[in-house]
Formats: C-alpha cells, sequence, structure tokens
C-alpha cells in the first residue's frame, strides 16, 4: 500500500516537474518473473522514481545508503522497503577496509529474497550518480547478485538495461525518455570471477545501447546540437500540443550521429568532406532561422492570410475556455511551487540535487497548501465546498501546465509566422533549403550505414 501510494504520488510530481516522461521498449519487461532493472544513474533519486512510475509492475529500489543521513528520505526508505546499498565511499575512514560483501550482507539478502519470490529489483550498477557525459565504469554488484540469486534457483532471471535521458535534468518543465533495452539471461552455473567479469561487460554493452556516450562535454554539446538541428529538418510541422519531436528520436539520432564522428579519421576525403559540408548548411540553416526568431520546426508552416487568421481564432478560443481553469490552478499552486523551487537551489549543493529537493520539497508545501486552504473552505463554507475545492486542484494544475505550454508554444509560433511573412525570400529559401537538407541527409546516411 505505502508503495502504491508513493508510486501515485511520484507521478504526479514528475508529471510537475517534467512536462513528459516518454517510455520506449516497455513490452522488454516480462509480465512475471525475476527481473533486474539495470539503469544508468544521472539524477539521484529521481532515477528510481522515473523507473517505478514507467512501468506496471512493483519494483524494489536500492539506493546507496548515505539516504539514510537524511530525516526525510530516510522515512522514505523505511516506508517503501527501499534496499540500502554501502558503497566503500561512504564507509568512515576506520572501517574503510570492511568488504562490500561484509558491508552489504543485509542488503543482498533482501535482494535475493525479492528475485527467489519473483519480484522486480531495481539495481544502478554505475554505483553513484553523475553528470559526466558517458557512462561511469560499471561496478560487479550486479553481476555478483545476479549470478549469486541464479545459482540459488532463481529461475529464468534477466537484467535488463533502462537508459534515462534527460533534456535538461536540473530544470523544471523539460522532457525525459527511458528507452527499456534487450533481457540479458543470467545462466544457472556457479559464479566465477570470469562469469561476473563476462556479465558485467554484457551489462555495459546493454546500457551503452540504450543511453548516449561522449568522450568529452565538448563532444557531447556538439553532437546534441547537430542532432537537434537535423531532427527538426527532418520533421514535419507539428501539432502546438507537442510542438517538439519526441525526445526519444532526438536521442537515437544523436546516437547515430556519435557513430558517425567516431568514425569520421576513417572516412575517405571526399565523403569526409561532403560530411562537413552538410553540418556547416546546416549550421547555416539554424541560423537563418534563429535571427528570424523562427522556431526551426516552424519554418514550413502556412504562411497565407487565411491560415494566419484561423490559427488566431482558434487559440483565442482555447485560451478563453482554458485561462480560467488554468488561473485557478495558477492561483492554487504558485506560491507552494516557486517557493520548492527557490528553497531547491538555495539547498542543492551539486547538479544532481535541484530536481530531487524540488520534487519532495514541492510535494510537502503543496499538500500542506492544499491542507490550509480546504480547512479555511470547511470553516467558512462547510464540507461539501471543502471536498469540491480539493477536487478542482489537482485538474486544474493540469490544465494550467497545459495551457502554459500551449501559450508559449503558440506565441513562438506566431511571432515567427509575422518574421516570415515579413522576409518572403528568406522564408523561402528556409523552406527549399530543408527539403535539400533532407535529401542530402537520407543520401548519407545510404552511404555512411
Amino acid at each position: 500500500m505505502a508503495y502504491r501510494l508513493l508510486r501515485f504520488v511520484a507521478r504526479i510530481a514528475l508529471r510537475w516537474y517534467y512536462r513528459s516522461i516518454e517510455v520506449t521498449g516497455r513490452e522488454h519487461i516480462p509480465a512475471t518473473g525475476a527481473v533486474i532493472l539495470a539503469a544508468n544513474h544521472n539524477n539521484a533519486l529521481v532515477d528510481a522514481l522515473i523507473v517505478a512510475s514507467s512501468i506496471d509492475r512493483e519494483v524494489r529500489l536500492t539506493a546507496k545508503a548515505t539516504l539514510l543521513d537524511n530525516p526525510l528520505t530516510r522515512v522514505i526508505v523505511h516506508t517503501v522497503g527501499i534496499v540500502p546499498l554501502r558503497r566503500t565511499a561512504d564507509e568512515p575512514l576506520a572501517t574503510g577496509t570492511v568488504s562490500g560483501a561484509a558491508r552489504n550482507t543485509g542488503a543482498f539478502e533482501a535482494i535475493v529474497g525479492t528475485l527467489a519470490s519473483g519480484g522486480v529489483l531495481l539495481i544502478f550498477p554505475e554505483g553513484l550518480s553523475h553528470s559526466a557525459p558517458e557512462l561511469a565504469p560499471l561496478k560487479t554488484g550486479c553481476a555478483r547478485m545476479a549470478l549469486e540469486a541464479a545459482s540459488e534457483g532463481v529461475e529464468s532471471l534477466r537484467i535488463i538495461p533502462v537508459g534515462i535521458t534527460f533534456e535538461d535534468k536540473g530544470r523544471p518543465r523539460t522532457r525525459v525518455a527511458v528507452h527499456v533495452g534487450t533481457p540479458i539471461v543470467v545462466g544457472h552455473s556457479a559464479p566465477s570471477a570470469d562469469q561476473v567479469a563476462a556479465l558485467t561487460s554484457a551489462l555495459d554493452a546493454g546500457l551503452r545501447a540504450v543511453t548516449l556516450n561522449f568522450p568529452t562535454i565538448d563532444d557531447a554539446e556538439r553532437v546534441l546540437h547537430v542532432s537537434h538541428t537535423l531532427i527538426r529538418v527532418l520533421a514535419d510541422v507539428r501539432p502546438l500540443a507537442e510542438p517538439q519531436p519526441p525526445l526519444g528520436h532526438t536521442v537515437q539520432l544523436a546516437r547515430q550521429i556519435e557513430d558517425v564522428r567516431r568514425r569520421l579519421p576513417l572516412l575517405d576525403a571526399d565523403l569526409l568532406e561532403r560530411v562537413q559540408g552538410f553540418v556547416a548548411d546546416l549550421d547555416r540553416w539554424r541560423a537563418t532561422a534563429q535571427m528570424l526568431r523562427a522556431p526551426l520546426g516552424d519554418v514550413a508552416m502556412p504562411l497565407s492570410r487565411a491560415s494566419g487568421a484561423w490559427f488566431l481564432v482558434r487559440e483565442v478560443t482555447i485560451g478563453l475556455i482554458a485561462a480560467p481553469v488554468a488561473m485557478w490552478g495558477r492561483l492554487n499552486h504558485w506560491l507552494p511551487v516557486r517557493a520548492a523551487l527557490v528553497l531547491a537551489r538555495l539547498t542543492s549543493r551539486n547538479p544532481d540535487e535541484p530536481a530531487m529537493h524540488a520534487l519532495v520539497g514541492g510535494t510537502g508545501l503543496v499538500v500542506a497548501s492544499y491542507t490550509i486552504a480546504a480547512g479555511v473552505v470547511f470553516h467558512a463554507l462547510g464540507w461539501p465546498w471543502s471536498v469540491v475545492y480539493l477536487a478542482s486542484l489537482p485538474v486544474a494544475a493540469r490544465v494550467d501546465f497545459w495551457w502554459s505550454d500551449r501559450l508559449h508554444a503558440a506565441i513562438r509560433r506566431a511571432r515567427g509566422y509575422l518574421k516570415l511573412r515579413a522576409n518572403p525570400e528568406q522564408a523561402r529559401w528556409l523552406v527549399m533549403e530543408q527539403q535539400r537538407l533532407r535529401t542530402e541527409s537520407h543520401s548519407l546516411t545510404s552511404v555512411l550505414t
């Protein structure tokens, strides 16, 4: 019951903080049987909440034991039954020589018990949350636990890689992509050092197939810059409700571009020059659109007066309907949400903390504000109106987020429409160049793959 309640609250909080969480490959998770979900780790406890709220099966979570040091997260750990794992770095110097097996004997027994009962366990094999542009070297603990559990009779055990990619992990109203990879079947033979190494290597390959990995931050920024531009070149004009192509598509394209980037030194001179020219043309197309303040995905939108008039009528009508509900949501949520964001910024010591602090603080402040306001309504108007008031708040909050996102997209599109109409020659060049870049992209793809 506590787990279901936490997952329900987590889904609401995540929906508030992130604009969308896209999940692909969910079909790789079997409906029954022992499963270890092995995920990359870039955003502290938020990673666990995202994975647990993205699948239907109940997930037993693991987390670093230092969460027990914080009174608030300690309550979560004990209430939900999170298995705390203690790393060497978590130990005081006096006990730094204690082996991992000794430190985590109780945790290991809980993990094997979960798998023996056919449960789902979430592990972060990197062992730490970080902001590096690629996976950290994997610890062997996941492989050792899986092999030991299989040797003790756990049937059909699978390790499933899960890649979590954040558009901007610490910034509200950005997006998250979750990619569930191909399962790795764990054999039943007695574990050995060679088997642990082989399974860890297979897991590393599986995780790299569902995550973005770059040698340096500069490489990451350049590849993501190209992928964000190219995905807009390849996509048609999208509806305002979802003005951006799915983040998962951008991530997949970034992986393909990184593969090409790594092979650049091996290309012949003519093909290399062609690739470099294509990237330069992408940059010129993007710069021209940005100079006109036209969203990259909207350069091919209809520019007739009739289309502009219909756009205006439609968006004004939607605004007249949605604005009162959205304003009610904003009135009741602005103060606690804003306070949570400010507190998260003031209390965070590294990039992995703002989202978690904002989610926990926001949930607590919103619940507190609900309780206080409902009490005021109860004393003033009675319990029926108090119930109506509380029931209206989640709906109003969702409408507020939805309309706010749509309004910002509509303003950007309207501004781009006016700029493109005022510069017809550049508008035509952008459309023609987009078509040419699409053709060249498909041609290069056939040559490079």
